[in-house]
Order: structure tokens, then C-alpha cells, then sequence
């Protein structure tokens, strides 16, 4: 008892979170509304109707629609025989869904539980399964209804059975796709490690992952059965006299269309909205049902909310990151207060970047007034924990940003114009000569259905339209350029026949094929042994002073930034705290956080000690608690911390540090 009583407030949160999530999506709640529609005419209709859609009253055939002069059930008119249209309407709503649901329904279940456990498990069951769908697909499903159902009678029953049969194939080969990918996936294998069986296994990982896919297209399904079924009833070998069905009323009002038009219109009318109702539910369905991609539900309709009360007031958000003024821009302007001055060589200037994810709670602060700036030929790093918006930062500047994040102030030059001001096709002619990005995870970057010499060639294809043999000659000299052994054979490999670190490679060369002005390499050695980190770093140092490319690098890895970089800027809670010349900040940092960072290395004279650490982790963007960002972390933090936030100010010749105490942290 107590276990029911617990879960039903559990169960009644799920309905109402889903209900919220209908009610904002407009086109799914109207489609939703039209199905809860049909769904009651089909329920209500034979009750409402009785036998008015089987009367025939031949003294008034073929009555105009819109008239109630007869009753209710005139209102759209009545046809050759006298029968009202909306009588029979109603009354065919039931037949029709009686056909269609089963048929769905029998064809999901049974084809989605085969073709997982075929899936799963692999070898001859996934084998023997595809072979079965082959031969059921080889007849085409409306055909092989047309057949079974000339030579036996026609009934219902026998409509439900074939159609179900026919579409047991579609959702076998769509489960066991999904089923035979997930199982090489770890998490299975973990699970296998506990010992959960193959039965347990599907339904606890395989099922949740396949689950919104299956919906989807059994949504269109329902489509396809609905039409399969009017197609029946119209050939004359589907629903049967004195049974009805929106087929068979179009079918019988098809010789009438220029004298009485609404006896085929309106049931016609009605297959349409059902089904296009039905499919924009299923994209609905298919969102909220994915729990990676259910929060962008709410987002993507309450985005231009949150966007126009920006516009409309200066105050800030309730619950946002940042109740009170920022410090950190100077009077008049958005750009960071910073001893460093942008001059003629500075080929990208960041200045006050700022950027909001949309979340169903509003907007988060993920990236606040951030600015640096990184010369022709110069390294500059980014560094700082995970989830300080280092990511974020790098892909606002190229122009990545996911569909829910927004740059709301600030500015990107590349050789002073502005980025952010420009349009898609003005951007798009940057991307490669102007911004280049070499990503973290070389194997998703690199498009796995395409051989490595059409992905590097790309480039030329696109932006100085040469041909594909001069493209794919490009390509090898790139190969051969970043130190892939024998490139002109491997330029037809594709990317799962290289190695890690020759992924990574290819990466690169993708990148710098163009001589791009500015090159982010976010993360570039992640996963890789020391041995090709050290590789990889060098080829960008070389690649750098060939070109003289402007290179942020983006990592964690202090030891990296310190070999490489030749100035840093330090972020946390998604602003900058502390820049300069790396030497100098790894030598004497001036901000709090900074020295946490160095203090938490490994070194020699930790050996047999016990290694210092920042307490806790970086704050959740949407709680960054007011004044310092850093102060419950910060061994130096007092009261003022917690009222007013630093501002970022010179500590020193080409020195910055957003600390209250960055002066006496200098002059220690």
C-alpha cells in the first residue's frame, strides 16, 4: 500500500509534465485536440447516429450542406440514397479507426519485440529475421492486400490481419537497426557484467533508446493503414454495405463530384486532417520522448518569450545567474576592462562576449562579457575546470553555437569586422579562410561514410570550385603536409582505418587546408597518449609558424599551455579572471583561482605528500552565486567578496586579474 501510495504523486507529475509539454507546442496540441476528436466520434458516433447512416430516404437525395432545415444530422448534406453525411461520418469514424488501430498496434508490438531480440542477440536470428522481412517486403503491402483479399472475403478482421502482416517488416528492420547498434554500445556490456540476462537487457537499455523511433513511425504508420484502407474501400474490396468507412464514402461519392461534391469532400476532408494531425504529433511524440532532446521541447517554443522581454526590459531575469550590475564593462562600452589595448596585429579581437542558453527554467548565463584578444602567429590558451565555458566561448566565436544558445552582447573582429553582424552567407564564405576549428573527438568529426580524401578536398570544393581530381590532389598534399605515411593509397581509406592520433591528423589538415587567419583547437589531444599529444602539438607549432595563424587553444592540461602557449587567459563561472604572458601568470599568478590551478599539478616536491586541491566544483551557470564567482572555493575571500563582483583589472605590464586582492597577490 504504501509503495502504491508513494508512486501515484510520482506518476501524476510525469502526466502534468507531458501535458505542459503539449499545451506549448501550439501545432501538437491542435493535432492532439483533432485526434482526441475522431477518437470520440469514433466512441460517440454509432450512439448519436443510430441508424440514420444506414436510412435511406429517397423523397430528399442529394441535400445541399449547411442547411439545418432537417436536424443535425443534414448539416453537410445527404447523399444520392438520401443518407446524411454527417450521420455516416461519424459513424465511419469508428470503422476506420477499428481497421487502422489493431493494424498498427499488432504490427509494432510484434515486429518491434522480433527485430530487438533479433538485433540483440545478432548471428543467424538476425539473419533468419532479415530474410523473413525480405520476403514479406517483396510483395508490395497494398498489392498483397488486393490478392488476399479478392480470393477470401472481405471483412474488417481480414484487413486488420493482412495489413498487419504487410507492415510487421517495417518495424523489424527499424528495431533490430537500432537494437544491433546499441549492443556494441558499453553501457550494455556493463550491464552484461552484472549478469542481467538478454530478455532484461532489451527491456531496461535496448527498449527506452528504440522506443522514440518505433513511436514515430508507427505515428506514420497509422497514416499509411488509413489510406491503405480507403484505397481497399475504393477498389470495392474493403469495408462492405451496409458497413461504412471514410474509403468507402469517398469511393461511393467519386461519380458525384460535379452535382454533389460534399459526399466524397468531407470524408475525404476528414482522412486528411487525421493523418496530417497524426504525423505532427508523431514529431512531437518523437522529441519529448527522447529524454537527451525533451528539454528543447519547451525551449524551442518559449525561446522568442524570454528574447522579447530582453528587448523590452533592462531588469534582470528572475533566478538568473546575474542579479546585479557586472563591474567588468567599462563606462559606455561592453568591453572588458583590460591593460591589454587591441592593436593593428590583433587579428581576432573577442570584446564582451556574452552568451544565454535557453533552458524551460529561461535563460542561463553560460558565457559573460568575455574578452582577449590573440595576434597574428601567437598562441593563446583558454584554460580553466570543465564547465567554465571554454567550449562554449570557441563556438560562439565560429559560429557553432547549438540552437539553443544565443550570443545576446558583444563583439567577434576578425580583422576588425565584425562576425556576429554578419549573415549566413557572408559567414559561411569565412569558414575555413577566415575561422577554422579543429574539434575534441577526431572519430565524430570525421564523416564516417566518406573516404578521408573526399572530406579533405571538400574545402577546395567549395570555396575555389575546382574539380574533384584537383580537390582529392589537394587532399594527399595535405596528408603528406601533416605526416600521414602514404597518402596518396590511404586518401581512400576512410576514417575507422586510422589511427587515433592519424584521426587527429586529418583533422588538422581538414582545418588549416584553407590558411585559415585563426585556428581554435578545442581540446586537440584528448585521449591521446603523451607520445602523439606531443606530435600533434608540434605539427600545430609548425603549422602556425608557417602560416602565422592565430591559434586559441583550448585545454585543461596546464603542462600543455605552459610548452606551447605564449599567453593565457584564465576563465571560471564563464568569465575571464586572469590573463597574461604564461610565463609570467605560471610563474606569479594574481588571482586566487590561478593559484589553485597550479598548486593541484604534480610535481616533484609533492612526491610522498599529500596533493593540494581546489575545494567543491565550479558553480551551476544558472546559480553562479552574486558578488565573486570564486569566493566559496577562494581561501582569500571576505565580506566585500560577497557583495561586489571584481572587476577585470592590470595587476602589471600586460596583466589582468578579476580579484579584489589581484593587487596584493602582485606585490606579495
Amino acid at each position: 500500500m504504501l509503495q502504491k501510495a508513494t508512486s501515484e504523486p510520482g506518476s501524476t507529475t510525469v502526466r502534468r509534465r507531458w501535458f505542459a509539454l503539449l499545451l506549448r507546442d501550439r501545432f501538437a496540441c491542435a493535432a492532439a485536440l483533432v485526434l482526441v476528436l475522431v477518437a470520440l466520434c469514433a466512441v460517440l458516433g454509432p450512439l448519436l447516429a443510430g441508424d440514420l447512416a444506414t436510412r435511406q430516404n429517397l423523397r430528399a437525395p442529394g441535400r445541399p450542406p449547411f442547411g439545418l432545415d432537417h436536424g443535425w444530422a443534414f448539416v453537410l448534406g445527404s447523399d444520392s440514397l438520401g443518407r446524411p453525411v454527417a450521420a455516416r461520418l461519424l459513424t465511419a469514424a469508428g470503422t476506420t479507426l477499428a481497421v487502422a488501430v489493431p493494424a498498427v498496434l499488432c504490427s509494432l508490438v510484434i515486429g518491434s519485440v522480433w527485430g530487438m531480440w533479433a538485433g540483440y542477440h545478432g548471428g543467424w536470428r538476425e539473419n533468419v529475421s532479415l530474410r523473413v522481412a525480405d520476403v514479406i517486403l517483396s510483395f508490395p503491402s497494398l498489392l498483397l492486400a488486393v490478392v488476399v483479399l479478392y480470393v477470401f472475403s472481405p471483412s474488417a478482421a481480414s484487413i486488420v490481419l493482412v495489413l498487419a502482416v504487410a507492415r510487421i517488416p517495417v518495424y523489424l528492420r527499424t528495431a533490430r537497426a537500432e537494437a544491433a547498434e546499441l549492443r556494441s554500445r558499453l553501457f550494455v556490456d556493463a550491464a552484461r557484467t552484472f549478469g542481467t540476462g538478454g530478455w532484461a537487457t532489451i527491456r531496461r537499455h535496448v527498449a527506452p533508446s528504440v522506443l522514440p523511433t518505433l513511436l514515430t513511425v508507427a505515428a506514420l504508420d497509422f497514416c499509411f493503414v488509413m489510406l491503405a484502407e480507403s484505397s481497399l474501400s475504393f477498389l470495392g474490396i474493403g469495408i462492405q454495405p451496409p458497413d461504412v468507412s471514410w474509403g468507402l464514402m469517398v469511393a461511393q461519392g467519386r461519380q458525384e463530384l460535379q452535382s454533389a461534391w460534399w459526399i466524397a469532400f468531407f470524408p475525404g476532408l476528414a482522412i486528411v486532417l487525421t493523418t496530417v494531425s497524426a504525423t505532427v504529433l508523431a514529431s512531437w511524440a518523437r522529441m519529448t520522448t527522447d529524454p537527451g532532446q525533451r528539454w528543447r521541447e519547451g525551449v524551442r517554443h518559449s525561446g522568442w518569450r524570454a528574447r522579447r522581454s530582453r528587448g523590452t526590459s533592462t531588469e534582470p531575469a528572475p533566478g538568473s545567474a546575474v542579479s546585479e550590475p557586472d563591474p567588468t564593462t567599462a563606462p559606455g562600452g561592453s568591453r572588458p576592462l583590460s591593460p591589454e589595448q587591441t592593436t593593428a596585429a590583433d587579428v581576432l579581437v573577442v570584446d564582451g562576449l556574452s552568451v544565454d542558453v535557453h533552458t524551460p527554467a529561461g535563460p542561463v548565463h553560460v558565457v559573460r562579457r568575455v574578452g582577449f584578444s590573440v595576434r597574428s602567429g601567437e598562441t593563446l590558451a583558454l584554460l580553466g575546470e570543465s564547465g567554465c565555458g571554454k567550449s562554449m566561448t570557441a563556438h560562439a566565436v565560429a559560429g557553432l553555437l547549438d540552437p539553443v544558445a544565443e550570443v545576446v552582447g558583444g563583439q567577434v573582429r576578425l580583422d576588425g569586422e565584425d562576425l556576429l553582424g554578419l549573415g549566413p552567407r557572408a559567414r559561411r564564405r569565412l569558414a575555413g579562410p577566415g575561422v577554422a576549428m579543429v574539434f575534441q573527438d577526431a572519430l565524430s568529426a570525421l564523416n564516417p561514410v566518406l573516404t578521408v580524401g573526399t572530406q579533405l578536398g571538400e574545402p577546395f570544393r567549395i570555396h575555389e570550385g575546382v574539380s574533384r581530381r584537383a580537390a582529392k590532389a589537394r587532399a594527399v598534399e595535405l596528408m603528406e603536409r601533416v605526416g600521414i605515411p602514404e597518402a596518396r593509397s590511404r586518401a581512400d581509406a576512410y576514417p575507422h582505418q586510422f589511427s587515433g592520433g592519424m584521426r587527429q591528423r586529418l583533422l588538422i589538415a581538414t582545418a588549416v587546408a584553407l590558411r585559415p587567419r585563426v585556428l581554435i583547437a578545442d581540446e586537440p589531444t584528448t585521449a591521446l597518449d603523451v607520445t602523439v599529444q606531443a606530435q600533434i602539438m608540434d605539427l600545430l607549432g609548425e603549422l602556425r609558424g608557417e602560416q602565422r595563424t592565430a591559434l586559441v587553444l583550448i585545454t585543461h592540461d596546464l603542462g600543455l599551455a605552459a610548452e606551447h602557449a605564449d599567453r593565457v587567459a584564465v576563465m571560471y563561472a564563464g568569465t575571464v579572471v586572469e590573463t597574461g604572458p604564461v610565463a609570467e601568470v605560471f610563474g606569479k599568478p594574481h588571482h586566487p583561482y590561478t593559484q589553485g590551478l597550479l598548486a593541484s599539478v604534480p610535481a616533484e616536491q609533492h612526491r610522498g605528500s599529500r596533493l593540494m586541491s581546489i575545494p567543491g566544483s565550479p558553480p551551476d551557470p544558472g546559480a553562479v552565486p552574486p558578488g565573486c564567482a570564486f569566493r566559496t572555493r577562494c581561501p582569500m575571500a571576505r565580506e566585500r567578496c560577497a557583495t561586489h563582483r571584481p572587476a577585470l583589472t592590470g595587476t602589471g605590464d600586460g596583466r589582468a586579474a578579476a580579484c579584489h586582492f589581484g593587487k596584493e597577490l602582485a606585490d606579495a
